[in-house]
């Protein structure tokens, strides 16, 4: 899935002089591009932005927690696992 954000091109001095508005900015899910002398010099995102993006396996753990909060049903690890294990043992006598 694509996610769009909005992106805003800025001088490197607001990094310096506007830094509450712009992690403020970015804590809303955007990005801002600095500019050194007219040139792209780096990016800023937030945190969990940029844990995304670099950590599809963590990400997609997050949406799992996300998942799990919102859902009634909790099992603790033992269940889980023996959950998995039944589903696992369906499947190899299927394919056997």
């Amino acid at each position: 899935m694509i996610q769009t954000v909005d992106t805003d091109i800025r001088p490197i001095s607001d990094l310096r002089n506007k830094f509450a508005e712009i992690a403020d900015y970015v804590q809303g899910g955007n990005t801002v591009i600095f500019t050194r002398n007219g040139y792209g010099c780096m990016v800023t995102m937030s945190f969990d932005a940029y844990k995304h993006l670099n950590d599809p396996v963590l990400g997609e753990l997050n949406r799992a927690d996300d998942l799990c909060e919102s859902d009634t049903r909790h099992y603790t690890r033992a269940q889980s696992l023996k959950i998995l294990k039944e589903r696992r043992d369906a499947r190899r006598k299927v394919h056997a």
